[in-house]
């Protein structure tokens, strides 16, 4: 079994960090055209508009957040994978 595979098993349903490093820039756009639109605003920006901006910067925290977690376990099955290849390959040398 490869290691890609093993990876896509183990996290199952869940996104893998690259997806969600990619979900996180998209969102990471929308904030930029949100905050401009809010900058050109005459006077004091619609609250709606802030109230956007704000759900925006808390759910691209989150991702932040769990794209971190993830590539963490990701890293820790690759290199589980690669102690038990270099375990199994070093019995072979007698």
């Amino acid at each position: 079994m490869d290691e890609e595979r093993i990876l896509r098993d183990f996290l199952g349903d869940h996104p893998d960090a690259a997806q969600l490093r990619e979900w996180i820039g998209t969102l990471r756009d929308r904030l930029a055209r949100l905050t401009e639109e809010a900058r050109r605003a005459s006077g004091e920006p619609p609250a709606a508009l802030e109230a956007q901006i704000k759900k925006l910067k808390r759910q691209i925290a989150a991702l932040e957040e769990e794209a971190a977690i993830t590539q963490f376990v990701q890293d820790s099955v690759r290199v589980t994978l690669a102690m038990g290849a270099a375990s199994e390959g070093g019995g072979e040398e007698e």
